[in-house]
């Protein structure tokens, strides 16, 4: 299932953007929404046209903010990740400069890539504009998945009973990292929605779904990053996700996971591992895959059939809101099979 392409129409004043897009008024930011003199002004997703040698041809591009004032661009043939873009035929990863504060990247092949006004605009030094990149904002077709008759509302934003003393909720109504689940779970279907700021104070903003408090599912910023073990979506340190959708910082995103507990027999010992599914933002990254243990410090903890889970209070600001589960699933929830795999 592709993430849904729409474009933004939030105007909000910079001094207000903080609040509506935590209360979930708006999903994602435009450029106007941040101003200029933001370093993530620029950041985003971009998709058109551009001429090529056999062509015209489908292109597609991410402004990645890093620090400082640092750009890349990252170039996709044929679409965007998770919506039409081949991961076998790589990217091209360009350096910025801005001069009298216009960012342009230069390619090798004599192109150069005007970022202004929400497009991009793609001249080559010698045969002049080959095309415009316009800016897409991408919505995950589970975002805002109402849970169904039976399932358990961990968090809808009134209240945070379902969690252990110490969660906490914002101003905002949202649900701050660092909260662990009343119960024990053993098998659940987990749907979760996060958003990650733009955090450049010392590194990336860092959470993590630890579901029975060993297994995470990565939560960073990793819009633009070519994915590994330790990026979003990853099973943390034993595998990396088959695709990395990380949408831009200030985007509610989505986790909907299976989750398959380990199995015991009467004496105790493990008779079968952990089994686990994931979908990010719509797309399928993990499929059934078994884990032989924990992730990372899970990884040193005894397996048991029940645990709490846990949303980790880790490095930078993390937001979550919608997390509900569903025990002792059959499958994937109706909704989720109709909106991504129809």
């Amino acid at each position: 299932m592709r993430m849904v392409l729409a474009v933004s129409s939030s105007l909000v004043a910079l001094s207000v953007l903080a609040t509506s897009l935590l209360a979930g008024d708006i999903v994602h930011v435009s450029p106007d929404d941040v101003g200029p003199e933001s370093i993530v002004h620029w950041q985003g997703e971009y998709l058109g046209a551009v001429e090529g040698e056999e062509g015209e041809v489908t292109l597609a591009a991410q402004v990645v903010a890093r620090r400082n004032d640092d750009y890349e661009l990252v170039l996709y043939r044929g679409g965007l990740p998770g919506q039409g873009w081949d991961p076998e035929s790589g990217t091209e990863r360009l350096k910025a400069t801005i001069t009298e504060g216009q960012l342009a990247f230069h390619g090798d092949d004599g192109r150069v890539y005007q970022v202004e006004n929400g497009s991009i605009d793609i001249r080559h030094e010698e045969r002049g504009q080959l095309g415009v990149l316009e800016r897409t904002f991408r919505t995950s077709p589970t975002l805002g998945l109402a849970a169904p008759d039976g399932a358990v509302v961990l968090f809808d934003g009134t209240s945070v009973d379902k969690f252990r003393e110490g969660a906490e909720i914002t101003d905002d109504g949202l649900l701050d990292q660092g909260a662990r689940s009343a119960e024990k779970y053993g098998d659940i279907f987990l749907h979760v929605e996060y958003m990650l700021p733009f955090w450049d104070d010392s590194g990336r903003a860092n959470s993590g779904i630890y579901i029975q408090d060993r297994y995470e599912v990565q939560i960073l910023d990793s819009f633009g990053h070519p994915g590994g073990r330790g990026e979003d979506g990853s099973l943390y340190q034993q595998r990396a996700p088959d695709l990395n959708v990380s949408l831009p910082p200030y985007h509610w995103q989505t986790f909907d996971i299976l989750f398959r507990a380990p199995r015991f027999d009467e004496e105790g010992d493990k008779t079968e591992n952990v089994r686990i599914s994931v979908i990010h933002n719509g797309v399928l990254v993990h499929d059934n895959i078994e884990l032989e243990k924990g992730t990372g410090w899970g990884g040193r903890k005894e397996e048991v059939p029940r645990e709490h889970f846990y949303l980790q209070r880790h490095r930078g600001p993390c937001f979550f809101r919608n997390v509900w589960l569903i025990e002792a699933p059959d499958g994937w929830p109706e909704t989720v099979e109709k909106r991504v795999f129809e």
